[in-house]
């Protein structure tokens, strides 16, 4: 499963969850986790989106888990949208409704 996730212009927050993500070591063992580059190549180190690919719906369950835990630790909710790329299994469709990640 493919996963992006979009901070609809809030990139220090993005950065913090990009940062999250990588310092779990059950997101970081059950995951893949890179960046996609900002459109101004001019900025260094900015980017845009962060790209996950899932295989496990341990994997799967390890994000939601991840994401609790980081919005606990902020004021507000960032203004970010997940969209899952590629075919779903039914147990993933399943998964995807019990856990309260901001899907689109």
């Amino acid at each position: 499963m493919e996963l992006t996730i979009n901070a609809a212009g809030d990139e220090e927050a993005l950065n913090e969850f990009y940062s999250w993500l990588r310092d779990d070591v059950d997101v970081a063992r059950s995951a893949t986790i890179r960046t996609a580059d900002s459109r101004d190549a001019g900025e260094m180190g900015v980017f845009e989106v962060i790209r996950m690919s899932i295989g496990s719906l341990t994997g799967l369950a390890n994000l939601g888990i991840a994401w609790g835990n980081f919005l606990r630790s902020r004021k507000e909710m960032p203004p970010f949208t997940i969209t899952v790329e590629g075919e779903l299994t039914a147990e993933q469709r399943a998964m995807l409704r019990n856990l309260d990640l901001p899907f689109s």
